[in-house]
């Protein structure tokens, strides 16, 4: 085997490119399977589950792209591409792909003994993408920016009977936080709220909108009995996040939930009759 390396590195000229791959097959992996740069591609770079987020170079279709990011338990893998029965220790995995990056073939399945190959991709240094990373970044990353839910209602003493009271939440109707790197690549979040109104007397009700003070009448309502009322209102925190090169995705699930309590008066609004 030394033999067959020697003689393909003097005769190749790819003394580099075999300590580049080398190099890297090194890398401290903590999924990283160890074996021989070889044309028998059994080099499996990286192997994981979590929901793979293929980059745009990825050599398969649209739907395979989507099935295998949307699989969250599924198995995958990432093999150096190696010609068979080559003589040149994985040339063609580095002339294929741009500076920086090498060709691996993608294997998946739905369990670890029905993984196949899908395509390839071109690859850097970092570890895969998966949903599971990149959405428990989101996540971390949404809650330091998320703006507090500060409640409010008009007329501010309390209502009436006869008089629906305005509320709002004081927060946005999206948010876009500064971006962050992920493995190497770029990361935007686009995060939006709906609140759940909870309003104390038996009744409630979903809003997109976060209201607003008099005049406005975005979120209005009208409590039918006097009383002190414990009004709740949640906000549910949705979001997308895009990785650059990779594609557009949402989040599972809610991001984050945020909840305040109002007390609101509502005294009974009486009939005066007036003579004439």
């Amino acid at each position: 085997m030394q033999r067959a390396i020697a003689r393909s590195i003097r005769t190749a000229g790819l003394f580099v490119m075999l300590i580049i791959i080398f190099s890297f097959s090194l890398l401290p992996q903590s999924n990283a399977l160890t074996s021989d740069v070889s044309g028998d591609n059994q080099m499996a770079a990286y192997i994981g589950t979590g929901g793979l987020l293929l980059p745009d170079s990825f050599s398969g279709s649209t739907q395979t792209r989507s099935q295998v990011s949307s699989c969250l338990g599924c198995t995958w893998k990432y093999t150096i591409y190696c010609m068979q029965d080559s003589d040149s220790p994985c040339r063609h995995a580095v002339v294929s792909c741009p500076a920086g990056s090498l060709l691996y073939r993608v294997s998946f399945g739905l369990t670890p003994s029905t993984v196949s190959e899908i395509g390839s991709v071109c690859w850097g240094s970092s570890q895969p993408l998966t949903r599971e990373l990149a959405e428990a970044n989101v996540a971390d990353y949404v809650i330091r920016y998320v703006p507090a839910l500060v409640p409010g209602f008009d007329p501010p003493d309390g209502t009436l009977t006869s008089i629906p009271a305005i509320f709002w939440t004081g927060q946005p109707t999206i948010l876009s936080p500064p971006s962050f790197t992920l493995s190497g690549r770029n990361v935007t979040i686009t995060a939006r709220p709906t609140w759940r109104w909870v309003w104390g007397d038996g009744s409630a009700v979903w809003k997109s909108v976060p209201g607003a003070p008099y005049p406005s009448r975005q979120i209005t309502h009208q409590f039918r009995e006097s009383g002190d009322y414990q009004t709740q209102v949640t906000t549910v925190w949705t979001a997308t996040y895009t990785v650059s090169g990779v594609g557009t995705f949402d989040v599972s699930g809610e991001v984050i939930r945020q909840t305040q309590m109002l007390q609101v008066p509502v005294k009974s609004a009486r009939t005066v009759l007036v003579s004439h």
